[in-house]
Protein backbone atom coordinates (compact mmCIF):
# COMPACT_ATOMS: atom_id res chain seq x y z
CA UNK A 1 0.00 0.00 0.00
CA UNK A 2 1.61 3.16 -1.29
CA UNK A 3 1.30 6.33 1.50
CA UNK A 4 -1.69 8.66 1.13
CA UNK A 5 -1.20 12.13 0.35
CA UNK A 6 0.39 14.19 3.26
CA UNK A 7 -2.00 16.58 5.06
CA UNK A 8 -0.47 19.53 6.88
CA UNK A 9 -2.26 21.97 8.97
CA UNK A 10 -0.78 24.55 11.44
CA UNK A 11 -0.14 22.57 13.90
CA UNK A 12 0.63 18.54 12.35
CA UNK A 13 1.36 16.61 9.51
CA UNK A 14 -1.58 13.65 8.77
CA UNK A 15 -1.18 10.93 6.58
CA UNK A 16 -1.80 7.14 6.47
CA UNK A 17 1.43 5.16 6.35
CA UNK A 18 1.99 1.63 4.08
CA UNK A 19 0.37 -0.30 7.00
CA UNK A 20 -3.31 1.33 7.06
CA UNK A 21 -2.09 2.93 10.58
CA UNK A 22 -3.35 6.83 11.10
CA UNK A 23 -0.09 8.98 11.46
CA UNK A 24 0.03 12.28 13.00
CA UNK A 25 3.18 14.14 13.69
CA UNK A 26 2.42 17.31 15.75
CA UNK A 27 4.60 20.15 14.98
CA UNK A 28 7.43 21.17 17.26
CA UNK A 29 6.02 24.11 20.08
CA UNK A 30 2.41 23.49 18.18
CA UNK A 31 -0.25 24.97 20.47
CA UNK A 32 -3.70 22.95 19.76
CA UNK A 33 -6.80 24.53 20.24
CA UNK A 34 -10.34 23.47 19.08
CA UNK A 35 -9.66 24.73 15.74
CA UNK A 36 -6.81 23.13 15.20
CA UNK A 37 -8.19 19.97 17.11
CA UNK A 38 -11.26 20.30 13.99
CA UNK A 39 -9.28 20.53 10.98
CA UNK A 40 -6.92 17.47 12.07
CA UNK A 41 -10.64 15.43 11.63
CA UNK A 42 -11.47 16.84 9.06
CA UNK A 43 -8.12 15.92 7.48
CA UNK A 44 -9.56 12.40 9.19
CA UNK A 45 -12.47 12.46 6.73
CA UNK A 46 -10.26 13.18 3.62
CA UNK A 47 -8.57 10.42 3.94
CA UNK A 48 -11.33 7.68 4.97
CA UNK A 49 -11.04 7.55 8.33
CA UNK A 50 -14.70 8.03 9.68
CA UNK A 51 -15.78 5.28 7.34
CA UNK A 52 -13.29 3.12 8.23
CA UNK A 53 -11.64 3.43 11.58
CA UNK A 54 -8.15 3.06 12.00
CA UNK A 55 -5.04 2.72 14.34
CA UNK A 56 -3.52 6.16 15.06
CA UNK A 57 -0.37 6.40 15.84
CA UNK A 58 0.79 9.82 17.62
CA UNK A 59 4.76 11.72 17.88
CA UNK A 60 5.63 14.79 18.24
CA UNK A 61 8.57 17.72 18.79
CA UNK A 62 9.87 18.12 22.12
CA UNK A 63 7.13 20.34 23.54
CA UNK A 64 3.36 20.85 22.11
CA UNK A 65 0.42 21.44 24.41
CA UNK A 66 -3.25 21.15 24.03
CA UNK A 67 -5.80 23.25 25.49
CA UNK A 68 -8.73 21.54 27.50
CA UNK A 69 -11.66 22.57 25.04
CA UNK A 70 -9.69 20.50 22.43
CA UNK A 71 -8.72 17.26 24.66
CA UNK A 72 -12.73 17.07 24.92
CA UNK A 73 -13.64 17.47 21.54
CA UNK A 74 -10.85 14.82 20.81
CA UNK A 75 -11.77 12.18 23.52
CA UNK A 76 -15.45 12.73 22.17
CA UNK A 77 -15.04 12.16 18.47
CA UNK A 78 -12.36 9.84 18.90
CA UNK A 79 -14.21 6.53 18.93
CA UNK A 80 -15.89 7.05 15.76
CA UNK A 81 -12.28 7.50 13.64
CA UNK A 82 -10.03 5.22 15.99
CA UNK A 83 -9.31 1.63 16.92
CA UNK A 84 -6.99 2.31 18.87
CA UNK A 85 -3.99 5.45 20.09
CA UNK A 86 -0.89 5.63 20.53
CA UNK A 87 1.28 8.42 21.66
CA UNK A 88 5.12 8.33 21.39
CA UNK A 89 7.16 10.71 23.31
CA UNK A 90 9.69 10.97 26.20
CA UNK A 91 9.38 13.80 27.89
CA UNK A 92 7.96 14.37 31.40
CA UNK A 93 5.88 17.23 30.29
CA UNK A 94 3.86 15.82 27.28
CA UNK A 95 3.58 12.41 29.24
CA UNK A 96 2.01 13.85 32.24
CA UNK A 97 -0.11 16.49 29.93
CA UNK A 98 -1.66 12.75 28.15
CA UNK A 99 -1.92 10.83 31.65
CA UNK A 100 -3.96 13.62 32.27
CA UNK A 101 -5.76 13.23 29.04
CA UNK A 102 -6.31 9.61 29.40
CA UNK A 103 -7.59 9.61 32.76
CA UNK A 104 -9.64 12.95 33.29
CA UNK A 105 -11.65 12.62 29.76
CA UNK A 106 -14.49 9.50 29.23
CA UNK A 107 -12.60 7.50 25.85
CA UNK A 108 -14.11 4.79 24.29
CA UNK A 109 -10.41 3.96 22.63
CA UNK A 110 -7.57 2.77 23.70
CA UNK A 111 -4.66 4.94 24.73
CA UNK A 112 -1.26 4.37 25.49
CA UNK A 113 1.96 5.97 25.91
CA UNK A 114 5.02 4.91 24.94
CA UNK A 115 8.71 5.90 24.78
CA UNK A 116 9.87 3.89 21.61
CA UNK A 117 7.42 3.93 18.20
CA UNK A 118 8.65 0.35 17.92
CA UNK A 119 6.81 -0.62 21.04
CA UNK A 120 4.13 1.61 20.57
CA UNK A 121 3.53 0.14 17.02
CA UNK A 122 3.75 -3.43 18.45
CA UNK A 123 0.81 -2.65 20.62
CA UNK A 124 -1.32 -1.18 17.83
CA UNK A 125 -0.81 -4.00 15.74
CA UNK A 126 -2.62 -5.97 18.74
CA UNK A 127 -5.45 -5.23 17.27
CA UNK A 128 -5.44 -5.42 13.78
Amino acid sequence: MEVAEKIGTKTSTIWIDQEGILRLQIKEDAEVNLHEAQLCFEAYKKLGCQKNKVLQLMEGGSFFSYDKVALKYIAKQGGDFFIASAMVHDSLAIRILFNFFNNFFNRNVPFKLFRSKEKALEWLRTYK
